[in-house]
């Protein structure tokens, strides 16, 4: 017997046939059929709740090489002070990466790469790390001129914690690394970053956190004292100053 006509008698029974056949009927042939347009209508419904219910960020920072004590606090504190509605925007204090140059392990490879990569796409808008990390990053052009980001009364009161670099030194070190015959041993050596006397072209991309202590309440800094520093790529340059504003309004009144 053909086996469309053989489908259509087991059709024509069916209707005579009782509810618990009609079950196992609709079971044998059609289950994977529904569970295959669940799956998908379950799939499409759970990224249109994302999509629909996905928060802009208001601001982000990438807290490298610290160790989170009350980081839920420290963000709705800071939205409370700088008026960012929680129910419309986020606040992220990601202190997912760990960096140690020294050791060269996998965590500091995945992190580096991460943090690149964020920077890149214009995700963060701050670095808070220990001066010793972050010196690899100032000399690689990766923040803000400090004073671009503050207002003139902000640069004022703040510059006596400024973090610098030598734009001399890291004019030198992309000659050494655009000419593979350089001598490396001409490069000059890092300067102090707190004091710009010592350097030929000083610029200040940070901010010392030595006495911010409603961040220190909050986050430990593993490897030493922490510094700020404001990342180029950062879309969000307003709340970066109030940010600022939040961590060192303790700071120059000390």
């Amino acid at each position: 017997m053909p086996v469309m006509d053989e489908f259509k008698e087991e059709r024509e029974a069916l209707k005579h046939g009782t509810l618990k056949q009609k079950f196992a009927y609709f079971r044998d042939y059609y289950k994977w059929h529904v569970i295959i347009a669940v799956a998908v209508i379950a799939f499409i419904a759970s990224m249109i709740y994302q999509t629909v219910t996905r928060k802009d960020t208001a601001f982000y920072a990438a807290l490298i090489n610290v160790y989170p004590i009350a980081s839920d606090e420290h963000a709705a504190s800071f939205a409370e002070y700088a008026g960012i509605d929680l129910e419309e925007y986020d606040i992220t204090l990601d202190t997912s990466m760990h960096i140690d140059n020294a050791a060269m392990d996998q965590e500091t490879i995945t992190s580096t790469q991460k943090l690149m990569v964020y920077i890149a796409a214009g995700e963060v808008d701050v670095i808070m790390t220990d001066a010793d990390t972050m010196e690899q990053y100032a000399y690689n052009e990766s923040f803000f001129d400090i004073r671009d980001v503050l207002s003139k009364e902000q640069a004022e009161a703040y510059e006596p914690y400024f973090y610098y670099m030598d734009q001399a030194v890291a004019d030198a070190i992309d000659a050494a690394q655009d000419d593979p015959d350089y001598d490396y041993t001409t490069v000059p050596a890092h300067p102090d970053p707190r004091r710009p006397e010592n350097m030929v072209q000083p610029i200040p991309v940070g901010i010392y956190l030595d006495n911010a202590d409603s961040l220190k309440s909050s986050f430990l800094f593993t490897k030493g004292e922490g510094v700020i520093a404001v990342a180029a790529t950062s879309r969000h340059l307003e709340t970066v100053a109030q940010y600022i504003d939040y961590l060192l309004q303790e700071q120059v009144t000390q």
